[in-house]
């Protein structure tokens, strides 16, 4: 019984790890900072946003993209409290050019082009929440 008892431990504590070293951010990295202006459509509470955007939009949109992680950020302190923005977490440089090979050209590539089909009825369902949401971003590779 005790050394069942060790195995599922040991099982359990390996899972564990590896999954801790799983979120580590790596080397070469991408993280692109995204903030958002947000003009809601009347009657549109901010918790609505967010609950499709974190719970709906983000999760598809990640399996239009594999090497993407997409984090909802909202401002704490700062020059940006009380603001919302993005934390894109990108495998490598080579990733994120598979997919925005061009700076400032969002369906530059033909894979882009087939997730922004694939992803036409969320995008139109993101318009029932949102009259304007302008957004800057920076990329930054992690060194």
């Amino acid at each position: 019984m005790k050394t069942k008892t060790l195995l599922c431990l040991c099982l359990f504590i390996g899972i564990g790890l590896t999954q801790l070293s799983a979120q580590t951010l790596q080397k070469g990295a991408v993280v692109a900072i995204r903030t958002y202006t947000f003009t809601l459509k009347p009657d549109v509470k901010m918790n609505q946003l967010l609950d499709f955007w974190i719970n709906k939009y983000d999760p598809e949109f990640e399996k239009c993209y594999p090497g993407l992680k997409i984090f909802v950020l909202s401002g704490d302190r700062g020059e940006k409290k009380n603001q919302f923005g993005e934390l894109w977490y990108f495998e490598s440089v080579k990733v994120r050019d598979k997919y925005w090979a061009t700076e400032g050209d969002t369906t530059s590539t033909d894979f882009d082009k087939a997730a922004a089909k694939k992803l036409k009825p969320l995008n139109d369902e993101w318009d029932k929440f949102v009259l304007a949401a302008p957004s800057v971003y920076t990329d930054w590779i992690i060194k």
